[in-house]
């Protein structure tokens, strides 16, 4: 379960020296290569996570597998979670850092669920109406569900845009019953 208060603490601090450091992308991707690294490694994620060792000797094993492969501040972030006891929130760091550093790109994500695959023009249609609602570029991940007989359901943010053939249905359903005769 992620701690979000910790993660989003490491996660926005490393995001302001990365604008800093105008290094961004670059400690998102060394960050992500360094989570992927640990969780990839049966044996490494056993040291990280374990309680077996103690945290200089933790400190020198990040220092001897990540120096000089990733940017100084991320070795120097992982040598503080270390310090600090908190190895178990690495991923859940670098989940909030991207969510940071996708904000500060203006850079935001829309699920778009439809009956039938979308053309990239419907696509692009639907990016090009959220770009300009919000001023962010757009990311779409598009799926397909039949139950859904027809239209779209958009979800964006902690907003739900349900133009489905069921939710109309839905909609009519409840004025007709509101109707009295």
């Amino acid at each position: 379960m992620m701690n979000q208060a910790v993660a989003k603490r490491y996660g926005q601090a490393l995001l302001e020296i990365g604008q800093e450091q105008n290094a961004v992308d670059r400690y998102q991707d060394d960050l992500q290569m360094v989570v992927d690294t640990i969780t990839g490694s049966d044996e490494l994620n056993a040291i990280w996570n374990g309680k077996e060792f103690d945290s200089e000797t933790k400190i020198n094993i990040v220092k001897q597998l990540f120096s000089g492969k990733v940017a100084d501040n991320i070795v120097n972030l992982l040598c503080v979670v270390i310090e600090k006891g908190r190895e178990e929130h690495i991923s859940d760091i670098n989940s909030m850092y991207r969510i940071f550093a996708d904000e500060a790109r203006k850079i935001a994500y829309a699920e778009v669920v439809s009956a039938y695959p979308l053309t990239a023009e419907q696509e692009d249609a639907i990016k090009g109406q959220l770009a300009r609602k919000t001023g962010k570029d757009v990311r779409l991940n598009a799926s397909v569900d039949s139950s859904l007989v027809g239209g779209i359901m958009v979800k964006f943010g902690d907003k739900v845009y349900d133009g489905t053939v069921a939710a109309r249905l839905e909609g009519m359903r409840k004025k007709l019953q509101e109707v009295q005769f």
